[in-house]
């Protein structure tokens, strides 16, 4: 997958379009003197490529073309991007135009409107493309960050501007900006096919496989982790069961498993007969607990009867003392006679007349509540002495339990001294409980812990894989991958110096890619382009240079726009135009020889990959040949350029 350009399109402010058709496959030369726009046709390109600059030069470009648009030839038709020109103040415009299908017309102006973002071309020309995912990663100690190749990557070598062709220390586009450098030394690899889509399935593997190891070896350091901690305390279990006579076999573990297999038998083996000893000379000592026990019980609930009568018979001396008094006081009336003729609305006492509200109950009435209270107080003086004996008997049954009681912890005493023996069982068999306790808790926190043998090698065989693709993936055999493709690279670039005449071609040329630069290896050590001499060497060596990657990039078709521009290649012959066109036949023949090879290189190298390389040239040289004529696909002169003057006079 790649893609090569069509078209090149110009929309105006006035509505009209402006159309550079290219051949796919060929060699176009555009021609034409100064100041026609053939540098700008680089920077519109490039813009439309998704670039997040716009570099078009200030002036009539800027001040009449609304929007610059490309076609381009992909592997399902067509792709046309228009781009629209970013307004003062602005960097770029994000506002695109993005059709694609089997054949897509030029639209019109009035079709022109956004349907992309320039973040969303970039991703789209670099599926175009066919840049697969990929990723470099620095090696171990590096700061950068990983770079993922791409459209832009890719454009590094897609194009050659005026100044650029004629540089003698930078080879490649844009490699004078910051940063620049770097990226087209971490992407190269991959353009060159070094670093392929099977290296990066290798690395998502080795990833893969790296993450794997490590939770299976983050699995084993907690089951060691568990034996290296447990290790001491089931050591230590063990050395006290077996001090208590708990030691079902006489073997010594080596190792924390069979050490947790002695503990787990332990807790599982039953009591020794000591226990059931116990059990038999204890059954007296056990009856007097249960018989306290009980004593106990009762002591608390004849209290609590006994606390309940002192009450009831302080309440009953209260009432009584109180009904007495009342009764006292009630016999008053004996002083008074009953009688039928009495008034009682008349004081005895002193004859005066009562209301009604203050007329006194009748004599009978009063002695009648007299017999009820002795009545009452004669029940309760009789109950009185029941009261006392149920009194008595409950201090009694008091007494007697806090007896039987001392008798039970006097006789639990006398046997716990006289048989210091089931003390002494009692004492062991309660270690043997703690310890047996302690031993099945332990027993309990242990997690269920595998057979690690599979583990390990399991570890071992992931751990084997791993360092075979780390030498697959090694830097080493990526560098020894690029030294293999540069060197096939150098061949032609040897080969081609030669039929340019170009100095130091006599040597062995190559590309140094930690420079960035064209290296030939002389007989007194390698000879860098910054001193290879003239201008003439500089752009020759930048045309073998970008012919030879192209082949290669075509050849073995790598994920590079297979299109080449040059700008201007014949300025260090002809530095002004009219050189060109004021000389005759004759006259500086030897440059334009010089010229002629060039172009016949580059005729020569697109028809070896034909039909699928593109290399475009704008330059003011216009070889009077038919092969040099038959490539022309515009010629700028005679008031031809790439922006119509009339669109400066539409504004007007």
């Amino acid at each position: 997958m790649s893609f090569q350009i069509l078209n090149v399109v110009l929309y105006g402010y006035n509505r009209k379009r402006r159309i550079l058709s290219l051949n796919p496959g060929r060699l176009n030369i555009i021609t034409g003197a100064s100041k026609t726009g053939k540098t700008a046709l680089i920077e519109i390109i490039d813009y439309c490529l998704g670039s997040s600059y716009c570099s078009i030069p200030e002036g009539i470009i800027r001040q009449t073309v609304e929007w610059v648009a490309i076609r381009l030839q992909v592997v399902e038709g067509h792709v046309f991007v228009a781009r629209r020109l970013p307004s003062a103040g602005q960097a770029a415009s994000s506002n695109v135009l993005y059709i694609v299908g089997q054949n897509v017309d030029i639209p019109e102006y009035s079709a022109l409107i956004q349907t992309t973002n320039s973040n969303t071309l970039e991703g789209l020309l670099t599926a175009h493309a066919g840049i697969a995912e990929n990723i470099h990663e620095p090696s171990q100690g590096q700061t950068r960050q990983p770079l993922t190749a791409d459209i832009r990557h890719a454009l590094f070598y897609c194009f050659q501007q005026q100044a650029e062709v004629i540089s003698n220390k930078h080879l490649f586009h844009k490699q004078s900006e910051q940063w620049i450098p770097q990226a087209i030394k971490d992407t190269i690899p991959y353009f060159l096919g070094a670093v392929d889509d099977r290296h990066f399935a290798k690395m998502a593997e080795f990833r893969r496989l790296r993450r794997e190891l490590h939770g299976l070896e983050r699995k084993l350091a907690e089951y060691e982790s568990v034996r290296g901690r447990g290790f001491s305390r089931a050591q230590g279990l063990l050395s006290e069961a077996i001090d208590i006579g708990l030691r079902p076999d006489g073997t010594t573990p080596d190792d924390w498993e069979q050490y947790v297999t002695s503990l787990r038998n332990i807790y599982s083996t039953p009591l020794p007969e000591e226990e059931e000893q116990i059990g038999a000379e204890g059954e007296e000592y056990e009856r007097l607990q249960r018989e306290r026990q009980q004593l106990v019980y009762e002591l608390q609930r004849i209290k609590e009867q006994l606390l309940a009568a002192k009450a009831l018979s302080s309440e009953r001396e209260g009432y009584s003392r109180e009904a007495e008094a009342q009764s006292a006081r009630l016999h008053s009336i004996q002083l008074f006679e009953e009688s039928n003729e009495v008034d009682y609305r008349v004081c005895p006492l002193c004859q005066s007349q009562l209301d009604e509200a203050e007329i006194p109950p009748f004599i009978a009435d009063l002695q009648q509540s007299i017999v009820e209270l002795e009545g009452q107080i004669r029940s309760v003086e009789e109950r009185s002495p029941q009261m006392q004996k149920v009194l008595r008997t409950l201090e009694e049954s008091f007494e007697e339990t806090r007896r039987k009681l001392r008798e039970n912890r006097e006789a639990m005493e006398a046997l716990q001294s006289s048989n210091q023996r089931l003390q002494t069982l009692r004492d062991r068999a309660a270690r043997r409980a703690h310890i047996l306790g302690r031993i099945g808790l332990y027993l309990e926190t242990l997690p269920a812990l595998e057979d690690t043998s599979d583990l390990r090698r399991e570890i071992n065989e992931l751990r084997s894989q791993i360092t075979q693709l780390e030498e697959e993936l090694s830097d080493e055999t990526v560098e020894d991958r690029i030294q293999s493709c540069l060197s096939l690279i150098s061949r032609d670039m040897s080969q081609w110096a030669k039929e340019l005449r170009l100095e130091h071609s006599e040597y062995p040329l190559r590309l140094d890619l930690k420079r960035l630069t064209v290296v030939a290896d002389g007989n007194d050590g390698p000879i860098p382009m910054e001193r290879m001499g003239s201008g003439e060497n500089w752009v020759g060596y930048h045309l073998i240079s970008h012919f030879a990657l192209h082949k290669w990039f075509v050849v073995r078709n790598r994920p590079v726009p297979h299109f080449l521009f040059i700008d201007q290649p014949s300025q260090v012959y002809f530095p002004e135009d009219r050189d060109w066109e004021q000389t005759r036949r004759g006259e500086d023949g030897g440059d334009r020889e010089a010229v002629a090879r060039m172009y016949r290189l580059a005729l020569q190298v697109i028809q070896e990959l034909s039909p699928r390389f593109q290399v475009i040239i704008t330059d003011h040289a216009n070889i009077d040949e038919p092969w040099f004529q038959d490539c022309i696909v515009e010629r700028w002169r005679e008031g031809l350029k790439l922006v119509p003057p009339e669109w400066a006079e539409d504004l007007e």
